[in-house]
């Protein structure tokens, strides 16, 4: 494996057609988390939060933005040429208190930034902070009718299923490296982001 650059945020980062700024979430966040959440489609919504149009209650914004950085992580994805728009994603880890080598993680992206690389990148640095805090393995809940989303998951080495009312539970190893993932032609978009993280990282050493 080759020597990884330090893991500091926030960093920039290009995508596809937009840089963007990845950096931890904070308190101050609350107006901009809202404003995604508005901008996100129903489907998106169905995926990520089981709903088809998910509206945080004040106690779940606080638990959204207000974190303590080691067990609960959250990293937001900003337009780093336009910092006051809203945030193009966000990613979360939440360490479970019984397996501390495993967290429960989550990344959502609003739909006009899919599929620009911005789910990739927020993956790739969120894998980077998991593995230095002793993370191995995140945990992963999935409707079982979303099969395009779950053969990727498999693809990258699933460790463990369980199917529960529709949900699937599903394990994935945490990938500190691009060389660490499964060496099949559908993963050079996974690397790319690894890669491009880390070459971001080096940048800001010089």
């Amino acid at each position: 494996m080759s020597r990884l650059p330090p893991f500091h945020l926030p960093v920039e980062v290009n995508a596809q057609n937009v840089r963007v700024r990845i950096r931890p979430i904070t308190p101050a966040d609350r107006e901009r988390v809202l404003r995604g959440l508005r901008q996100i489609s129903k489907e998106t919504s169905y995926h990520r939060f089981f709903t088809p149009r998910f509206v945080p209650s004040e106690a779940q914004l606080r638990y959204l933005t207000e974190v303590d950085g080691d067990r609960h992580v959250a990293l937001a994805a900003v337009n780093a040429d336009d910092p006051s728009e809203p945030g193009l994603g966000a990613a979360r880890y939440v360490r479970l208190k019984e397996e501390p080598d495993v967290a429960e993680a989550a990344i959502l992206v609003i739909d006009e930034y899919q599929r620009h690389g911005v789910g990739a990148l927020l993956m790739a640095a969120l894998s980077r902070h998991a593995y230095e805090n002793g993370v191995r393995a995140f945990r992963a809940y999935v409707m079982q009718e979303n099969d395009a989303f779950l053969d990727y998951l498999r693809s990258l080495g699933a460790t463990r299923e369980i199917v529960n009312m529709g949900v699937v539970e599903i394990d994935l190893p945490v990938y500190a490296n691009a060389e660490d993932f499964p060496e099949t032609p559908v993963h050079d978009r996974v690397r790319w982001a690894w890669r491009a993280l880390n070459e971001a990282l080096v940048e800001k050493e010089v």
